[in-house]
């Protein structure tokens, strides 16, 4: 897959129906360098953080802390038309509020060492996209909101309650959120696709986040966790098949029917179902500048893949590394 795609490192893993968990990466973590990858190696995996996020505000409607069905001004006033969009509607970008890259993707580019607050990057966004409840369209935004309200509702930071609810118990000891904690091992840099007159990717790493501390900052528990191919395997195992949430918040997690007439992925709250191969599969991607990641399980086979690299270029190409894993680990019987 590596050499196919030109990646300059990935890193796989799978788990089988039996629990069994299968690693394996190649390639180079850091070109300049030489660093070889290792299972070990820690990526930016992007929008898979919503996944994390999404599960946080489903254990506090368990617990009766946070509805689903709450406006977003109980927890944030401030913002515009706050009383009129929900939790819900954040969750599954049916809330109608603009993207934050619209805005600040030049702003974030040209000082990649900046470090932005939820505060100013909610300053930044523009006007709705349409009325709450009314349309579809994906934001960065809405997550960045909830991470708001999640410390609001709590008292506690996102970081702090993934790791109480869910990176702890499961053993996912390479998991972060790179703004909000420590980062401890050692990590994969993300290429961009090379300029002329270069012929060689670009590194944009500045030194501290990944991919960038301006993108990172900005985009906050939207996108910011960094993690390893087999924890997220784990996870996503453990999310899917309904060990980390009772019955009915899963069930309220992977609806899709409020985005159905929109195109395929299909979002339900902090997920996607699209099809692979013609195999339904429930996770989520990730794209952040150098980075594509893919979290998917296949709920019918009880086999979850999930493929990182450092390639921005890989947009097109990882859904089939994942869905070559997952034949593979699906089998003829299949």
């Amino acid at each position: 897959m590596r050499s196919k795609n030109s990646y300059p490192a990935i890193s796989a893993a799978v788990v089988f129906p039996d629990g069994l968990v299968w690693s394996g990466a190649s390639g180079t973590a850091i070109r300049m360098s030489g660093k070889g990858v290792t299972t070990k190696t820690l990526f930016a995996v992007g929008s898979v953080s919503k996944t994390f996020v999404a599960a946080i505000i489903g254990r506090l409607s368990m617990a009766g802390t946070i509805g689903l069905d709450d406006p977003l001004a109980k927890y944030v006033p401030s913002f515009p038309n706050a009383a009129n969009i929900t939790i819900r509607e954040l969750l599954d970008h049916t809330s109608g509020i603009q993207d934050l890259f619209e805005n600040l993707g030049k702003a974030l580019a040209k000082n990649p060492g900046a470090t932005w607050t939820a505060q100013e990057v909610l300053a930044r966004i523009g006007p709705p996209w349409f009325p709450p409840g009314q349309g579809y369209h994906y934001s960065n935004t809405d997550f960045v909101l909830l991470g708001l309200v999640i410390e609001k509702a709590t008292g506690q930071t996102v970081a702090a309650l993934a790791r109480s609810m869910f990176l702890t118990p499961l053993g996912l000891n390479h998991t972060y959120l790179q703004t909000e904690e420590q980062v401890r091992g050692s990590e994969a840099h993300g290429y961009m696709a090379a300029k002329a007159p270069s012929t060689e990717p670009a590194d944009n790493w500045d030194g501290n986040m990944l991919p960038f501390t301006s993108e990172a900052t900005a985009v906050g528990p939207s996108g910011a966790f960094v993690s390893t191919a087999s924890d997220l395997a784990v996870w996503a195992n453990a999310l899917y098949s309904g060990d980390m949430l009772d019955q009915a918040t899963l069930a309220s997690m992977v609806d899709i029917t409020p985005t159905l007439p929109y195109k395929s992925p299909y979002h339900g709250l902090g997920f996607e179902e699209m099809s692979i191969d013609h195999q339904v599969a429930w996770g989520h991607q990730g794209h952040i500048d150098g980075f594509w990641s893919a979290m998917e399980y296949f709920p019918a086979y009880h086999v979850t893949v999930v493929v990182l690299t450092n390639a921005d270029w890989a947009k097109s190409s990882i859904v089939q590394d994942v869905a070559t894993l997952a034949n593979i680990a699906i089998g003829p019987a299949g």
